[in-house]
């Protein structure tokens, strides 16, 4: 005699969740944990480093080591004195005039060295002896040529950023694919349509890379100009202050300049992720 089978609603097997959609739920709920601990972890790593320096500066002279809290008083100090104001405005029109000059020639160089093996030829070892060249050395020079006003201060700042924009630029033009060049061809794109809409696109994560190294490059080619040439702006801060032993307003204008730079990449990230979206996922971590 057979034995009636029970089959089971359809309602209740739908609702049984099969093993496809716990795989999906346990990838989405690891992806919501990394998340959270990407955004929290650099929080910690922070708080804990002031932590530490706060207890070890706490049992150091003053005058060697000042602690968190110290530095934040003389910020606070140098910013209501009215004495950071126009020093941090001098910083900022010293690298953004040395910068900016550096991303325009920068670029322009490097587009024409990655399109034409002449030009990359006839300036290769140029670039490659500049950037191998402590740039710092040249400072007495540029303050023969410039004086010690403004245009030296940009002069140094451009000097130190231009050489990593060129290379990178260079290596990112020079990698465009062959194919999409052949196509430009099809289409019967001009040699500066070429370049424009298809080299320096391709180019772009490489530029970015360069842009951000140059950033720091710059910052310090600032502050080193502002301190050897001017005695101005943070740099002028720094030297003043570090010759008084006063430590914590010393590093309150380092830490300000540090705070400069981090802003500036950020604000470059920024336009890299909202100006050339294509980029997402690139690596940017070349020379």
């Amino acid at each position: 005699m057979a034995h009636p089978t029970i089959e089971k609603p359809q309602a209740a097997a739908a609702a049984e969740p099969s093993s496809g959609d716990w795989e999906t739920a346990g990838k989405s709920g690891r992806g919501d944990l990394l998340r959270k601990v990407a955004v929290v972890l650099p929080i910690v790593s922070v708080v804990l480093f002031l932590l530490i320096w706060q207890v070890v500066g706490g049992h150091i002279d003053p005058i060697l080591l000042a602690t968190p809290v110290n530095v934040a008083k003389a910020f606070w100090d140098l910013l209501t004195s009215g004495e950071l104001g126009p020093a941090f405005a001098t910083a900022m029109g010293d690298l953004a005039t040395g910068y900016l000059l550096a991303i325009v020639v920068g670029i322009a160089v490097g587009v024409l060295m990655g399109r034409s093996p002449i030009v990359e030829r006839i300036l290769n070892p140029y670039v490659n002896f500049f950037q191998a060249t402590p740039l710092i050395a040249l400072v007495p020079l540029v303050v023969i040529w410039f004086g010690v006003g403004f245009e030296a201060r940009v002069a140094v700042t451009f000097m130190l950023a231009l050489w990593s924009i060129i290379i990178n630029t260079a290596t990112g033009v020079k990698e465009t694919p062959a194919s999409l060049i052949d196509v430009g061809r099809v289409y019967k794109f001009s040699r500066w349509r070429v370049i424009t809409g298809v080299s320096i696109p391709n180019a772009v994560p490489n530029i970015f890379a360069g842009l951000r190294i140059a950033l720091g490059k710059a910052l310090i080619g600032m502050v080193i100009a502002q301190m050897e040439i001017s005695v101005t702006g943070l740099g002028g801060l720094i030297v003043n202050y570090g010759n008084a032993f006063k430590t914590a307003y010393l590093l309150a204008a380092v830490c300000t300049a540090s705070l400069v730079g981090v802003i500036a990449a950020a604000i470059l990230e920024v336009i890299r992720r909202f100006a050339f979206p294509w980029t997402q996922g690139e690596d940017l971590g070349r020379w």
